[in-house]
């Protein structure tokens, strides 16, 4: 009974080894990895201007998108890396075209903060969404989004994206800190 108890308890202790050191190790890779460069410029604001049509009806959306420096996160598949984070002075959520339900609505994407605050990545490039849009459905627990080209968007529910004017992305630099 006591050798059974012993074979438990080492098969036990193996088991958790296995699942958790890997994950340990990541993480401490992770930690001992530099930041990356801090940007020399941490906060920006873009105005934009959006003209649709909505059954005919000609809608314009006037905002400014607000990128901000969030400091540095981490994460197994980018390593270290800037945050951003983005919001809008109007204090909305998103560009919303069309709120079909309480669980779906139409939006466009404007861009992320990466691209505006000039922190693509070599391998990156922005792709602008226009005259696409995104429709967002929200169930309990979850949240998809999903691209609808211009001509479902038009067929479907009426909408036609007619411009779009924003800020270009400014020329930012990042500066290696001092150790």
């Amino acid at each position: 009974m006591k050798k059974i108890q012993v074979i438990l308890i080492i098969s036990v202790a193996l088991v958790i080894c296995i699942v958790t050191l890997p994950w340990a190790l990541i993480y401490i890779g992770l930690l001992l990895q530099p930041d990356p460069p801090r940007p020399e410029i941490t906060y920006s604001e873009f105005p934009f201007k959006l003209v649709y049509e909505i059954n005919g009806e000609r809608k314009v959306i006037q905002d400014t998108v607000i990128c901000e420096y969030d400091g540095v996160g981490m994460d197994e598949g980018q390593g270290k890396h800037r945050k951003w984070k983005q919001r809008y002075v109007s204090g909305n959520e998103n560009i919303t075209l069309l709120k079909i339900n309480n669980n779906s609505e139409i939006v466009y994407s404007e861009g992320s903060a990466n691209y505006y605050m000039g922190d693509l990545k070599e391998y990156e490039q922005y792709n602008p969404l226009f005259p696409d849009a995104i429709i967002i459905e929200k169930d309990i627990g979850s949240t998809s989004e999903g691209l609808i080209r211009a001509d479902e968007l038009f067929e479907k529910y009426h909408i036609k994206l007619i411009s779009w004017e924003s800020s270009p992305p400014i020329k930012n630099t990042f500066i290696e800190s001092a150790k």
